[in-house]
């Protein structure tokens, strides 16, 4: 009986299977939209030159989320950074009080506050595209 199935089997070993494989699809983010609000107004950015999209993008990497928490309420600023994919979808970062970021819903994490004060001073040094 082993070696029947072994058989059976060993032809797709040595010939390997010929169907086909998925396409990865891949996806690359071709705008951005930031809204950042403090208490001195609301300022409003969206970039398509792939130098600021990747300026923002880094700004994201950079923050280094860790450690699911539950955000204190009345942070003295909030941010939502919208990310624009080729495919259509969107995906948005929720940043609270330079101390919390969550992504499309998901855990709120602590981040770097440190790191992430760098993103007012980014968006007055890049105006928006349009």
């Amino acid at each position: 009986m082993k070696k029947g199935i072994l058989l059976l089997i060993l032809p797709l070993l040595l010939c390997g299977c010929r169907g086909k494989m998925a396409e990865p699809t891949y996806r690359v983010v071709t705008g951005v939209q930031v809204r950042y609000e403090r208490e001195d107004g609301i300022l409003v950015r969206t970039y398509e030159k792939p130098a600021n999209i990747q300026s923002i993008l880094t700004f994201l990497r950079i923050l280094q989320p860790f450690g699911p928490v539950n955000p204190v309420e009345n942070q003295d600023s909030a941010c939502s950074i919208t990310l624009h994919y080729s495919d259509g979808q969107d995906s948005v970062y929720l940043l609270k009080g330079q101390q919390y970021l969550q992504k499309d819903n998901g855990d709120w994490q602590n981040v770097n506050s440190t790191r992430a004060s760098l993103l007012y001073p980014l968006l007055l040094l890049l105006p928006s595209d349009k």
